[in-house]
């Protein structure tokens, strides 16, 4: 940024005086406007100091000033520095809760796949259990067995014992 020098003219308080500058000229002649604004307060409030008094005077509350928004960045640095540190913290726990979710699934498919062979287990002992009620009975001292198809009924065949059960009531003379 060192470009050419550049002079300029800039009137603080009642003194007109000649500055350089390499960076923009605009943006020192804003920097004197700052300081001749400030000059001018502080000559209002006080207006029995002489000029060396109120520039000092302006320079301490531009000190003030600087220690203040130096104070706000500070804090703003740390403002950040705790976001960030909130979003990594939010990060890992979403990588967790993902990993998790993953894990979950897993065992759901797992689980899923499970049933599945125990239906088709149960499916194939059904038929197992059919075919040797189609063989000859032997005798047995015990009473006939239930079969697993015997406990088992639909929801049609529910309704239509539920329908007959009606239909019979409707019939029956007391």
């Amino acid at each position: 940024m060192n470009g050419p020098v550049e002079q300029i003219q800039a009137r603080i308080g009642k003194i007109t005086y000649q500055l350089t500058t390499t960076d923009d000229p605009q943006k020192m002649r804003d920097i004197a406007a700052t300081a001749d604004a400030m000059m001018n307060q502080v000559a209002k409030k006080s207006p029995q100091l002489n000029q060396v008094a109120q520039a000092v005077l302006a320079l301490v509350n531009a000190v003030s000033l600087m220690e203040e928004a130096y104070e706000k960045l500070q804090s703003a640095r740390a403002d950040t520095e705790l976001a960030n540190q909130t979003a990594e913290e939010i990060k890992a726990e979403l990588l967790r809760q993902r990993e998790q979710f993953w894990q979950m699934k897993k065992e759901l498919l797992y689980y899923r796949n499970l049933c599945e062979i125990y239906e088709s287990k149960l499916a194939e002992r059904a038929e197992e259990v059919d075919v040797e009620t189609s063989r000859p009975a032997r005798r047995s001292r015990r009473g006939r067995k239930l079969l697993l198809g015997d406990l088992q009924m639909t929801i049609e065949d529910a309704l239509m014992e539920s329908d007959e059960k009606e239909a019979d009531d409707e019939f029956d003379i007391d």
